[in-house]
Parts: structure tokens; C-alpha cells; sequence
């Protein structure tokens, strides 16, 4: 099946399969003649599955900068599936506690949960962002209670890049001893941390986001904080019941054998890379908004919304043109409503609707960059030209 975009800008949403992953899986499948045992089977097979299982957790374990008991990793389907293992777990398993700090911005994955907390009689506070899209960590202490169950927090945001100040909100929630729950998704691979020393107590994270394969995720537990499972069973530990998904875990830390916990030249690269583009977009497309300017960004995102412009449109002119970008989450996809990161940024509901999400790969040419300027040019005038004719 022919795929029509030529360029992948849209790494956010699912970064290209690792080759990592294709070279572990190939053997894996030959050598055990197709056969996926499960790891819960005493038998010889079942023993192989529990052994690919146990390096996987490991593998993980030492991407993510753990040097403690990769036992602290439970895996899920999905970080989806993680973030509302957390915030089920800890909302109601502490009694006379109803409250719940979040913020504006978060991913679906959490956002969903506030229906659900509220309707169960939970009071839901959010933790504002400024006009760049950072959490203002500093007005966390007037929102916490003594009723206060859990602060969760997005550590990257996936439509902006924008990054959170994880130490100081650490630092605060550690003080009047909440727990702090951190969606990881697009932090892993694009900043370096060990996990250990993040002062979160649940750290949530997603396989295809590394390169690994969709329908895995990772929650990382820090030490003395049990987790209620929502799905019942003996698997992990009896915190997350079903039999674990041994091929896409197989492929999770064959992916995250190629992320380093720790700072390298390519990121540095990469942010070099992406300033450039935006630089270039800047100066050829008048009307040109950076959403996030001047916030610390995870080097391969660039949000930018179009005086004039619908970002749907936009997206699909550039896709005739052979270049895949979004105009904001994936998950949200196929809804025509404006970003609520950008919303509580304080954008107006034209601008809002008017972004897209330009997330890299990894290095590219600047050859194929400066084709995509080219393109998006041409795109922005026709995007906009179609729109005054039709008024």
C-alpha cells in the first residue's frame, strides 16, 4: 500500500517504527516458529516468554535513567491506559480526600478523567499557564488543600513542545506530601532525565512515541506508592491484570534500548535544526504566530498558527503536497474544535483553529525543509485566498 506523504512531520502523534525493533523482532518470531507463549505458563515456552518479558522491563527500566528495581515499571496497553491507572488508583483510594489539581493543557488521556472524578463528587482545580503555555508552577500552593489527593501534570506538552518545570512542582507537592503524577509521553527521548530523581511519585510513558510499536505503555512507580489495579489479574505484579502484549513489549525495549537517559549533540542539533525552520517560516509567511515562543520546547516541536487560516485545511493542502503535519493532538483528530492548549494560552478561537504541529522525526535534510517551506508558502496563500473568495 502506497503511503502519499513523502515527508513525516508529524512525530508527535507516532514516531516512525525503530529500526531497533524490526531487528529484534524478525529473530524473535523465526527463532520460536511464530510462537507467542504466554509469560504466565510454567512450561519451557512460558519460561523464554517471562525471560523477554523480564529484559524488556530492564531495558526500559535503564532508558528511563532507573538504577532501582525494574519491578517499580508496570505495563500497560497504553499511556493512556497508564495516566487513568494512576488517577483511578490514587482518587479513590484516599478517604476524606476529594480534591484534584491539574492543569488546562493536559493530553485527552486526562482530560477525560474529570467528568468521571466529578461525578463521583470530586472538586477538580486547575493549575493555569501563561501566555506561552507553561504551568505556572508558582500558583500550586493556593490551590492545594489539606483535602488534595493527587496534583497530575503533563511534563511535555504534545501540541506546543512546551516543557513543565518538573523540579519546583516537585519540590512543592513534596512539601505538603501529595502525590505528583507526571504524563511522560513526549518527554522520553526528547529531554534527558533519570526518573528516579524526578521527586514524582507516578511517572506515566508510551511506547510508539520511541519508536516502538502502538499499545504499550509504562507507568514507573516510585518506591512505597501501591497502585490499585483497574483491570484485576496476577499479571504485574497483580497490579494490571491480562496477559502482557509480549511482542509489542519485545518491541518497547528494543526501542527503548536506543534512548539514552542522558543529554546528547543530537538534541542540541535538533533544536538548532527547528529554530532554523521557524525562522524561515517566519520570515517568507507574513501572519506567522509561534504558540510557545519564548517557553522551554523539547527540540523537534514547532506549533505555529496562520493569520487567515483554518489548520485542517491547511493540514490536508499539505498533505497533497506530500508532507504529513497535524493541527494539534491526534487523538483529537477529526474534531473540529479549536485546541484547548491554545485556548488557555489565552488565543483567541480563530487562532486556535488556526495551528498546526510541525513535529520532527529525527534530523532531517535541510533540503527537505526548505521544500516544506516552499510548500506551506503556497499553502497558506491558497488557504487563504480560497477563504476570501468564499466570504
Amino acid at each position: 500500500m502506497l503511503v502519499k506523504a513523502e515527508i513525516y512531520l508529524d512525530a508527535n502523534a507516532g514516531a516512525p517504527l525503530s529500526p531497533a525493533v524490526t531487528e529484534a523482532l524478525f529473530p524473535f518470531l523465526r527463532d520460536r516458529g511464530a510462537l507467542i507463549p504466554n509469560p504466565s505458563s510454567i512450561h519451557s515456552h512460558g519460561r523464554f516468554a517471562k525471560r523477554a518479558l523480564a529484559e524488556a522491563r530492564e531495558k526500559v527500566a535503564r532508558s528511563l535513567g532507573s538504577k532501582t528495581d525494574p519491578e517499580q515499571l508496570i505495563f500497560t496497553s497504553s499511556g493512556t491506559e497508564a495516566n487513568q491507572l494512576v488517577i483511578r488508583s490514587v482518587l479513590e483510594s484516599q478517604a476524606g480526600k476529594s480534591h484534584w489539581i491539574t492543569t488546562p493543557v493536559e493530553h485527552d488521556s486526562v482530560r477525560q478523567m474529570v467528568s468521571w472524578f466529578e461525578g463521583l463528587g470530586g472538586q477538580v482545580s486547575y493549575l493555569p499557564v501563561d501566555e506561552r503555555g507553561v504551568p505556572q508552577v508558582d500558583r500550586l500552593p493556593e490551590l492545594m488543600t489539606d483535602t488534595t489527593a493527587l496534583v497530575s501534570c503533563v511534563w511535555v506538552n504534545n501540541e506546543t513542545g512546551v516543557i513543565t518545570d518538573v523540579e519546583h512542582l516537585s519540590q512543592l507537592t513534596r512539601a505538603r506530601s501529595i502525590p505528583l503524577h507526571l504524563d511522560g509521553a513526549q518527554a522520553w527521548g526528547k529531554i534527558p532525565f533519570h526518573v528516579d530523581t524526578l521527586g514524582a511519585q507516578f511517572v506515566t510513558f508510551s511506547g510508539h512515541k520511541i519508536g516502538g510499536l502502538a499499545g504499550s505503555g509504562v507507568l514507573w512507580l516510585g518506591r512505597g506508592n501501591p497502585i490499585r489495579p483497574v483491570i484485576l489479574g496476577k499479571q504485574e505484579k497483580g497490579r494490571r491484570g491480562g496477559t502482557e502484549n509480549l511482542i509489542g513489549l519485545v518491541a518497547l525495549g528494543a526501542a527503548a534500548s536506543q534512548v539514552s537517559p542522558d543529554h546528547g549533540p543530537q538534541l542540541d542539533e535538533l533544536a538548532r535544526l527547528r529554530d532554523r525552520l521557524q525562522n524561515a517560516i517566519c520570515e517568507r509567511i507574513p501572519g506567522t504566530r509561534i504558540n510557545g515562543e519564548g517557553a522551554p520546547r523539547v527540540a523537534n516541536t514547532l506549533n505555529l498558527s496562520f493569520d487567515g487560516v483554518e489548520g485542517d485545511g491547511l493540514v490536508m493542502a499539505l498533505d497533497l503536497a506530500g508532507y504529513s503535519v497535524s493541527s494539534g493532538s491526534a487523538c483529537a483528530s477529526g474534531v473540529l474544535e479549536p485546541s484547548h492548549v491554545l485556548l488557555a494560552m489565552g488565543k483567541t478561537r480563530a487562532q486556535a483553529m488556526a495551528a498546526v504541529r510541525i513535529s520532527f522525526p529525527g534530523l532531517l535534510p535541510w533540503e527537505e525543509l526548505e521544500g516544506f517551506v516552499n510548500a506551506l508558502e503556497k499553502a497558506v496563500l491558497r488557504v487563504r485566498k480560497a477563504g476570501k473568495t468564499s466570504r
